[in-house]
């Protein structure tokens, strides 16, 4: 089984005075039928690095929830975190895929943006690659840097699916942990990026 470190999405609860780190139960299973051990880390630097000091991943997923603080978002700590896993997984050579805002990560990482759009939040829509899927988000890539490749986009013409032209890194919009049953084609896409495991440094 591939061990997969995977970013978790910040809720706060006012009444409690917290900041919590969550992340959807279903991540669990989805990840176990990929052949994938998920290791949620939380959205603090200092510990995730001392973390990574004592061991080293075979994958990262940086996965859905918060919108950049750059568009409004209200979590900092999450666009670090991001950063930080995008920085070590090219460092070290260690598969990564982004899920929805982990995608938008990846776009604004390599020097994309994103842009507001309607319409693409608790819906079903087709891709161009033959499959229907679901979407919950409000922003999306808008400006594609030149590292990254668009593999798929909707109906109504926004990107849903990239990758990195030479480092084994993609993004995905749509959620794959919330289809009932899972997609055989995302389990296979989760199993083909992290097949090679850790690479070394580059």
């Amino acid at each position: 089984m591939k061990r997969v470190l995977i970013s978790q999405r910040v809720d706060v609860i006012t009444s409690y005075q917290e900041r919590r780190d969550a992340l959807d139960q279903r991540w669990a299973e989805f990840l176990w039928e990929a052949g994938c051990i998920g290791m949620p880390v939380f959205n603090h630097e200092p510990m995730l690095a001392k973390m990574l000091e004592s061991m080293q991943p075979d994958g990262i997923l940086l996965s859905g929830g918060n919108t950049p603080e750059a568009y409004g978002g209200s979590a900092p700590e999450r666009d670090t975190i991001d950063e930080f896993l995008i920085s070590y997984a090219i460092k070290k050579n260690v598969p990564l895929l982004g899920v929805c805002r982990g995608t938008q990560s990846i776009a604004l990482y390599f020097g994309g943006t994103l842009r507001k759009i309607e319409g693409h939040v608790a819906i079903r829509h087709n891709l161009d690659i033959k499959r229907n899927v679901n979407s919950y988000h409000n922003f999306a890539p808008d400006v594609i840097p030149e590292d990254l490749l668009v593999l798929a986009i909707s109906a109504d013409g926004e990107v849903e699916y990239i990758k990195h032209r030479e480092l084994p890194i993609a993004g995905i919009m749509w959620h794959p942990e919330r289809e009932a049953p899972f997609a055989m084609e995302d389990i296979e896409l989760v199993r083909g990026l992290f097949a090679a495991g850790v690479q070394g440094e580059s």
